[in-house]
């Protein structure tokens, strides 16, 4: 009898002296090559703002289409008037630095490593040409070649953020 006690003693004082479980890691599997990665937490956190923000730079991108559009119809009349042509370049230029600023918050967001950052960075140039053609615009039939420039810079701003959207989700 004294055995078994003896034995069921040094059992349990071997199995409290046991460490215990160690910390995983967040694991996210890899929708590319179905491998499942280890990735941090805060990283798939961070993809999320990210996609947000770059919602957030589609949303502005879609506003600037509209402002054109009001640019143009304005600057298309036989008679433009220059108080209504002001106000709406006024709004279009605010819009335009709306998505700049959102642009910036995102690359801020993605760091260097994300997926994302170098379609971010093409938008960038591109939001800095866009711009410049913006601040150019004078009023007259003579806009409306930059003006068709801007509504393809637009377009293509959109489909560049749609993929860097993608990008940044890529493994979560």
């Amino acid at each position: 009898m004294r055995y078994t006690q003896l034995v069921l003693s040094l059992f349990f004082a071997f199995a409290i002296a046991l460490p215990g479980p160690a910390q995983v890691d967040a694991v996210a599997s890899d929708h590319f090559s179905g491998t499942v990665s280890k990735v941090a937490a805060v990283d798939c956190t961070n993809a999320k703002s990210l996609a947000d923000g770059i919602d957030k730079n589609i949303a502005a991108q879609k506003q600037e289409q509209t402002d054109v559009a009001a640019v143009k119809d304005i600057v298309n009349k036989d008679n433009v008037n220059t108080n209504q042509f002001d106000q709406a370049k006024k709004k279009f230029l605010a819009t335009i630095q709306s998505g700049i600023d959102i642009r910036k918050n995102n690359q801020q967001i993605a760091g260097a490593n994300n997926a994302a950052s170098a379609g971010l960075a093409k938008v960038a140039d591109a939001q800095a040409k866009e711009l410049a053609l913006a601040q150019g615009l004078k009023g007259n039939k003579g806009d409306l070649d930059a003006i068709s420039q801007l509504e393809t810079d637009f377009a293509g701003g959109i489909k560049q953020n749609e993929q860097n959207k993608q990008d940044a989700l890529k493994g979560c």
